[in-house]
């Protein structure tokens, strides 16, 4: 059996699975590098770019397209296309700006935005437990936040935010639309963001290792690990696939302190610890709800 279908044949946690641990060292990797902040941001982004180009020409010459119909983004791929590419810029810059375990814990709550987002512009309805876990891991993220201003956290956690809003845009964007192509909209996205940083970066100082950290981000990071975890999203419940990309905060976290020695301060620890543990009950409180109406739909 080919590995293709190997990979295919996984369950769809362990696929979403994968592709968190693959993300994992996201935040770790742009800590290593030592270039100003926007050469990194546009470097990032211009090798994701080449890396989704390379996939999208891929994917286009397995179903038949030619070249400019492989890459040539739809109407409809455009919104998609700027979330992600204010996630991207968001992301690097937030962790380049505060304790990485603040990013990782302000994005964590992303699928709980993502609902709050999609009952306000999206005109979608949530259930109580959501409207509950809402309410409580916004407060904790408030505190988060709250106890970065005045300090040097202060743009990087509201940055975080940034991240986390862009990115629940784009979950929403695709929700809304099945027939948008992912890998399209994430090219667009990435050609956008690194075409409007360059003018702030200087590509040309990058040297050493942070040419290798720069090549693992935008070749193996990124698009491997959104290959995985939008697997497992086709296999599994939206709730699963959340509960799942909880890992990123702990290991991601985890790998920052092991590595550089950043300890997350007492509040971030103890806010999210709070966000973790709520979105882990609302998630169960998700699965539970999809196999319980999986059970009545067989009977």
């Amino acid at each position: 059996m080919a590995l293709r279908d190997q990979i295919g044949n996984l369950h769809g946690g362990w696929l979403a699975l994968i592709g968190v641990l693959v993300i994992c060292p996201d935040a770790l990797l742009i800590r290593l590098i030592e270039v100003d902040d926007m050469t990194a941001s546009f470097w990032r982004l211009a090798l994701l770019s080449v890396a989704t180009l390379m996939l999208a020409l891929w994917k286009g010459q397995r179903r038949g397209e030619g070249v400019l119909q492989s890459v040539t983004p739809g109407r409809a791929e455009i919104p998609a296309a700027l979330f992600y590419c204010g996630t991207t810029i968001f992301f690097i810059l937030s962790v380049r700006n505060t304790d990485a375990a603040n990013t990782l814990v302000i994005i964590a709550a992303t699928p709980l935005i993502a609902g709050v987002m999609g009952v306000f512009i999206f005109k979608r309805g949530q259930p109580m437990r959501t409207w509950v876990a809402s309410f409580v891991v916004l407060a904790a993220l408030g505190m988060i936040v709250g106890a970065g201003f005045g300090g040097k956290n202060a743009l990087g956690d509201l940055l975080a935010l940034g991240t986390a809003t862009c990115m629940a845009g784009f979950f929403n964007v695709i929700g809304a639309k099945p027939e948008i192509n992912e890998i399209k909209a994430m090219l667009l996205g990435a050609v956008l963001g690194a075409v409007i940083l360059l003018p702030t970066a200087e590509p040309f100082t990058v040297t050493g290792m942070d040419w290798l950290w720069l090549a693992m981000l935008g070749f193996w990071v990124l698009p491997v690990s959104f290959l995985f975890i939008s697997a497992g999203a086709r296999k599994i419940p939206a709730a699963e696939v959340g509960l799942i990309m909880l890992n990123e905060a702990i290991f991601g976290s985890f790998l920052v302190w092991l590595f550089i020695g950043e300890v997350p301060s007492n509040t971030t620890l103890i806010c999210g610890s709070v966000v973790i543990v709520t979105l882990v009950f609302h998630s169960y409180l998700g699965i539970r709800e999809v196999r319980r109406m999986r059970v009545g739909a067989s009977a």
